[in-house]
This record gives C-alpha cells, sequence and structure tokens, in this order.
C-alpha cells in the first residue's frame, strides 16, 4: 500500500462515499439486521442523498487515488459518521481520518467532541474509548423489523 492521503471531499465524491459507508457498514452491523433491513441498506438511495446534501463537511481517504474511508464532523462538534472499507481496515486509515476530524472539531472553536455509535458493534466502541471518549448515554430506536441502541459519546478537547 501507498501513502494515505485525506483530503475534503468534493461533490464528485459522492458515490465513492456512499459505497465506503454502505460497504463498511454492513461488514460491521449485518449480522445485528433482519435480512429485510439489511437488503434495504444495500439497496437503499437516501444515503448518497445524504452525502449529496453534506459532502462538505466530510473529509476522505484515499490510497492509490481510490476512496478507502470518510469522515464527517458538523460545525457543533458532532462528528457524524466514520468509516473505513472492510478490506482497509487495520492499516491506519481510520486513525488518520479521526485525527482529522478531532482537527477540524478543533478549529471550529469546541471544547467537546461529540457521537453516537451502535452499542453492539464493540470494535467501534472500543476504538472511541482507547482515544479517550466516555459514555454519556443510550438512546434506543425502533425502525421497521429492528431495534437498536445507540451509545452517545464525548470527548472533552481542552
Amino acid at each position: 500500500m501507498t501513502s494515505i492521503s485525506i483530503r475534503r471531499a468534493t461533490a464528485g465524491d459522492t458515490q465513492a462515499i456512499s459505497n465506503v459507508v454502505k460497504e463498511s457498514w454492513l461488514a460491521s452491523n449485518s449480522r445485528l439486521l433482519p435480512a429485510d433491513s439489511a437488503n434495504a441498506v444495500t439497496h437503499g438511495h437516501r444515503l448518497a442523498e445524504t452525502v449529496t446534501l453534506h459532502w462538505q463537511a466530510i473529509q476522505v481517504a484515499e490510497v492509490d487515488g481510490k476512496v478507502v474511508g470518510a469522515v464527517g464532523v458538523n460545525d457543533l462538534g458532532h462528528m457524524w459518521m466514520l468509516y473505513v472499507l472492510p478490506d482497509y481496515q487495520g492499516l491506519g486509515i481510520g486513525s488518520a481520518l479521526y485525527n482529522a476530524a478531532i482537527e477540524s472539531i478543533r478549529k471550529s472553536g469546541q471544547s467537546k467532541a461529540m457521537l453516537e455509535v451502535l452499542a453492539a458493534n464493540e470494535s467501534a466502541v472500543a476504538f472511541y474509548r482507547t482515544r479517550g471518549w466516555v459514555p454519556e448515554g443510550r438512546r434506543t430506536e425502533h425502525i421497521p423489523g429492528f431495534r437498536f441502541t445507540a451509545v452517545r459519546m464525548g470527548l472533552a478537547l481542552a
């Protein structure tokens, strides 16, 4: 693998980002979903619509010119996504995206970062805990055929 490049997303990255999110999310969470819900995620178009609306708040990781990861943060310090393609996980790409996101949050003047992660996604929870994030609450939500619990986490940026 050659070097990892982190850059701001462009409107032209929408499909690549959508693919990264879909593939990564399904690889991490498909065991938690009923088959019809996993199928809806696989074939849904709402993801591309979301990325199209918010690409300006996304940074991407590229390896050999291919978008292999993405992270999104808003001006309030909320990290609303961090995904890396399964074949590229464990190579430092998630950490590089994470560091870029924290830097963006700091530059926006926030003293605290926030995120939510599925409680059942133990590797993601561990990823954040090892970086100093602490659980601050939980929320449970129901969508047709699926009930999930998300852990709200916070990180002081003093």
